[in-house]
């Protein structure tokens, strides 16, 4: 979300200050500086844990043995060591060496994850990749696309909101990404919403939708235009083409079924970071307004093995974050008067 970088500053302002505050009060009741650094650092993390559990990240599960374990070295064993040089070889006070000490980590912690992204773009964007997918991967494709049609039943309600998840699905030369989420809308009917949808027909304006157009159009068929793009290890920009269709099921309920039948990169070339995209909207109305749920498919690139540990961290948060501002783009469109 976009709050989270204010958030995560905030959080660990607060965190800061807690390791101060616990550092100083520790070695005023006659602790050294060495248990003391280390009860600080852990109470901050703690403290990180629980706010961004809550709060930077309210929409995700954590898990803090992870969270404590990834943020040990860094912050426990990189404050001792630099409180050991500060305090014993430059005879600094302990609360000036701790908060130096937090300075230099914080900027560490940057330069390391910041590299460690650079080297994913240079070793994602270096691998050779096909101009389109194998016909392996698309018989792989088409068997999970009709497979996934096939379980999305008519019958089955959606109403129940929740937040974006999914997984991904690795198919040997390429990789299927399936991601489902849903939103409520608020006092809006059925027969509105899907009014409102279909008039245009385009988008509701967005982040990820550059420019877009209606094609053409028949009874319940729409042809979009859309230039979308695609924020992830790298930015890419494409211009693509759908067919939606709408469909009343019941005076209750409707769908769209949506297929991109052109994918092509501005620019020229072919990173193959999006081969395919098919996506699947239910629509139920209930009391109070309209759910809206979405299950969206598809067809990649695999990444180098290399760095697929590294990926597999991204790539999720990516594609929920992706999700999020779709649902939450159409929400704040719908709602308007």
């Amino acid at each position: 979300m976009r709050a989270a970088p204010a958030r995560f500053i905030v959080v660990g302002l607060a965190g800061f200050a807690i390791q101060i505050a616990a550092l100083a009060l520790l070695t005023s009741l006659g602790w050294g500086w060495l248990p003391a650094t280390i009860v600080a650092v852990e109470a901050a993390i703690v403290h990180n844990y629980i706010w961004h559990r809550s709060f930077t990240w309210a929409d995700r599960r954590g898990s803090f043995i992870r969270f404590n374990a990834s943020t040990a070295l860094t912050s426990v064993a990189g404050n001792v060591m630099l409180m050991a040089f500060f305090v014993q070889f430059l005879h600094l006070p302990v609360v000036a060496a701790n908060a130096l000490a937090v300075g230099i980590m914080s900027l560490a912690n940057f330069i390391i994850a910041d590299r460690w992204v650079f080297v994913l773009i240079l070793l994602l964007a270096a691998s050779p990749v096909e101009a389109a997918p194998s016909a392996d991967s698309l018989v792989a494709w088409n068997q999970y696309v009709a497979a996934t049609e096939a379980r999305l039943t008519t019958a089955q309600s959606r109403s129940i909101t929740r937040m974006p998840a999914g997984n991904t699905i690795d198919i040997g030369p390429a990789t299927i990404s399936d991601w489902e989420g849903s939103v409520f809308i608020p006092r809006v009917t059925l027969d509105t919403l899907l009014y409102r949808l279909q008039n245009p027909g385009t988008p509701p304006p967005q982040d990820d939708v550059v420019a877009s157009h209606v094609i053409s159009r028949n009874a319940d068929t729409l042809h979009l235009y859309i230039r979308l793009v695609r924020r992830a290890i790298v930015t890419v920009t494409y211009d693509t083409e759908h067919d939606m269709t709408f469909q009343r099921l019941t005076p209750a309920t409707a769908s769209a079924r949506s297929v991109a039948t052109r994918i092509e990169e501005v620019g020229g070339g072919d990173k193959g970071f999006l081969w395919r995209l098919n996506s699947y909207w239910f629509y139920e109305q209930t009391a109070g307004g309209v759910a809206v749920s979405v299950r969206s498919l598809t067809l990649s690139r695999d990444v180098p093995v290399l760095v697929k540990p590294l990926a597999a961290r991204i790539v999720p948060r990516v594609a929920r974050e992706s999700m999020m501002r779709t649902l939450e783009a159409l929400r704040a469109y719908l709602s308007r008067s």
